[in-house]
This record gives structure tokens, sequence and C-alpha cells, in this order.
């Protein structure tokens, strides 16, 4: 029966019991208390006890800051995990409500009837263009069914977003260098590559193969039509909403990849590789796909034998109390609301809505962007793995974006490391 941890089992818990934060902090139980009342280390109760977990990235973060001051440390010690910006940019702000790309909430801009197309012109330039823009299409010189063939992959394939990042990097193959711009466009490449990525969802369809995009096809049809989905006008415009919300969440592991790759002068097929394959873990992108068999193909049990696990070493759930919105991703929230306008009768949407009710109400688990992709999916009858699939296809018109400006800044990303090993 599949379960959503075992794959992350060697990480540390979330959170740490008193006698841990003691000693990690150096501090006695009546100053760990004042933190906790001001506000800077977050406690939950353990059921069935009196006693309290506190939270392990709080902790970090505090210790970090201290060392820091002492001299001891390195300031960016834990601003890589969750910690203090340490980019500056211009694309995506968080905030709880939603992220904002460029200054716009990424919700509204998915139930305004933009295009996919026009949103990602927005996080590439600053600027919003027609509203209503769709691409012209240019087939690439690739032939995108032999390339899967000759590599013996499967379809439906095991991991959709190992597929995404080999077609991307072969579709620089036929350019030569940097040479990226066509007709003076610059975001010819960037184009292709999203518009060749959505009919790549043809080959989690039953046909098994690349669906040419059409003239004038917006990428939300292209991966209706492709996914073999009927009531295409229909499905796309939900699709296009789906996409939308997915499009950036700041400097998530993919975009911080896919920006070192950049700033070391990588051409943006391979900058957008690296973006795929950073996004490709299964904390990450392809967390979708177990995300899925959690509540579309193991049921209670699993839910529960996780959960159990979750509430006593305060380790997480992937796809549910996400760090930054642990009582409900609104990305998520967007997605299941969603899911509800386009089919709530089905027993697709009526099972997923019943498992996350349970889930919130027996376990406190709040569910995150990939649960939500997985009820949308499963509303709009797209086949399996279609939530990693929206999730990448999405996801890498922001990490476009942050290849841009990690070009436009010239620096190379370079971060120090300290070293802890042994010395002669």
């Amino acid at each position: 029966m599949p379960t959503m941890t075992t794959e992350a089992s060697a990480d540390p818990p979330d959170y740490m019991t008193r006698d841990e934060a003691l000693a990690a902090l150096g501090i006695k139980a009546p100053t760990l208390y004042a933190y906790v009342s001001r506000g800077q280390i977050e406690s939950r109760p353990i059921a069935g006890s009196r006693a309290k977990l506190f939270s392990r990235r709080d902790i970090e973060l505090l210790r970090s800051r201290s060392d820091a001051r002492s001299g001891f440390a390195p300031r960016g010690q834990t601003s890589m995990k969750w910690g203090e910006p340490i980019i500056t940019t211009a694309v995506t702000e968080l905030t709880q409500d939603a992220p904002k790309y460029r200054g716009r909430d990424a919700i509204e801009l998915s139930r305004s009837g933009c295009t996919f197309e026009a949103v990602s012109q927005l996080l590439w330039s600053g600027e919003m263009p027609d509203e209503r823009l769709v691409w012209n299409y240019h087939a690439p010189t690739l032939k995108i069914d032999r390339l899967v063939e000759s590599l013996g992959i499967a379809t439906p394939p095991e991991d959709v977003l190992k597929l995404f990042s080999i077609v991307v990097l072969a579709l620089g193959l036929p350019q030569v260098g940097l040479d990226e711009p066509r007709e003076g466009d610059a975001s010819f490449a960037p184009r292709q590559i999203l518009q060749v990525l959505s009919g790549c969802c043809g080959y989690l369809s039953a046909a098994g193969r690349f669906v040419e995009p059409e003239a004038g096809e917006s990428i939300a049809r292209i991966v209706c039509r492709a996914s073999g989905v009927s009531q295409l006008d229909r499905v796309a415009a939900f699709v296009n909403a789906a996409l939308i919300i997915c499009a950036d969440f700041e400097l998530t592991p993919g975009a911080f990849g896919a920006r070192v790759a950049a700033s070391a002068g990588a051409d943006i097929f391979a900058s957008v590789g690296a973006g795929i394959c950073a996004h490709s873990g299964v904390l990450t992108g392809r967390g979708a796909d177990m995300a899925e068999d959690l509540l579309m193909h193991a049921g209670e049990l699993s839910l529960q034998s996780e959960s159990v696990t979750w509430r006593k070493h305060g380790r997480k759930l992937f796809g549910f109390n996400h760090t930054l919105f642990p009582k409900g991703d609104p990305r998520a929230l967007a997605l299941i609301d969603l899911a509800k306008q386009a089919d709530p009768a089905s027993p697709a949407t009526r099972k997923a809505l019943a498992f996350l009710k349970n889930a919130i109400d027996q376990y406190e688990a709040y569910p995150g962007l990939a649960v939500g992709l997985v009820v949308f999916c499963a509303a709009l009858g797209l086949p399996r793995k279609s939530a990693s699939a929206l999730w990448a296809i999405g996801r890498t018109a922001g990490h476009i974006a942050h290849i841009l400006e990690q070009r436009a800044d010239g620096s190379v990303l370079r971060p120090r490391a300290r070293y802890e090993g042994k010395s002669n």
C-alpha cells in the first residue's frame, strides 16, 4: 500500500522535543517558552500528553542568527531552508493570501479569463500583453516520438518529469550554442518549450504519443487534446486556470536550480532542464504522483498510518500542511474549488472531497498544492500522473522568468559552504 513518507524517512523530524530544543539553543526552559510566547518558535501539543513539540525550522533559524552574530556560523546557514531571502527578485512575491506575479494576485489572475500565455509573458517581461494571447506554433526539427522510442521509454512513462527534462534538453540540440532568438524574438524558445511539453501530455493518454500542437491553439487546449479529454474548450478553461495557479512560487528548488544554471551561462534549454530536474524530486513535483496514490488508490488506512507517524514525530505528510500555509494552501483551495465547479457529482470528485474532509477533521491535515492538483485532475477526468505534468508545465513558465531575471543580473550564483570535515 502506498505511503507518503517512506522515501523521505531519513530526513530529521519537523519538530523537536523540549529537551532537544533546549540542547540545540543552549538555553533554559523559561527562555524557550518566552520564544514561544513571542511567536518566534511554533509549538504544538502531543496527543494524549501535556508535553509539546517545537518547530525545528524556527529553532534552526534562531540558532543561525545567534551563531552569525557571534561569528561562529555563516548568516545563510538556514536561509536555504525556508529562512531569510538570499536573492532579490521582481518575479513573484509570496503572501498569506496567494503568490503575486509581478504584483498581481495569482488566484485572481486564474479567475480573470486571461490565458496562461498572457500570464507567462507577464512573468517574463513584467508587462501584461493582450489577455487573450495565444502563441503561434513552430514545429521543432526534433521528432519527439522518434526520440522517446529510441530511448525505450514506456508509455505512459513511470516518471513524466524525467521525460519532460529529456525532451527539453533534446530540443536544444539542433540549436547552436546560445542561438536562442529567432527572427528577433527572444521568447521563441520559451514558447516552443511550453508548447512541446504540452503535446507530451499525449504520452499519458491512451494514444501514448506526442500530439502536435495546432495553429492558434492555446497551451491549455493542447494539454487537453493531448490528454484525450472530451468537451475540449470547457475543460481547457479549467486547465488554463490551473496552469496559472502553478506558474511560480518564488525561489523553489526548481527555480533556484534554473537560476544557478543560467548564472553559469547555460542556454535556455539546459537551464529549463535543470529546473525541471530539481523540481522532479519526491518532495516537490513528483510528490504529486505520491499524493495521487494516497488520495485515489490507497484510502483511509494509508492516511491513518501516515498521520500517526506525523502526529508522534512531527514529520509532515507531503502534500499537506505547507510550511507557509499550515491551515491550507490558498492555491490548493482554489484548485479544489475549480474541481467542484467542473464536476461535483463525479465519483472521483466526491471520493476525493470526502477524503480531504476526513483528513482535516480527524488528522488536521490541510491540503497543499499537490493534493489540490490531484483532486482537480480527478474531477476533470485527466489521465493518471496529469497532476505532476500540469504542475511542471505551469511551473516552467516561472522557471523561465527566473532564468531571464538571473541573466539580466549577470552574476554567478556561487554560495559558500562551511567545512566541517577532518583536518590534518
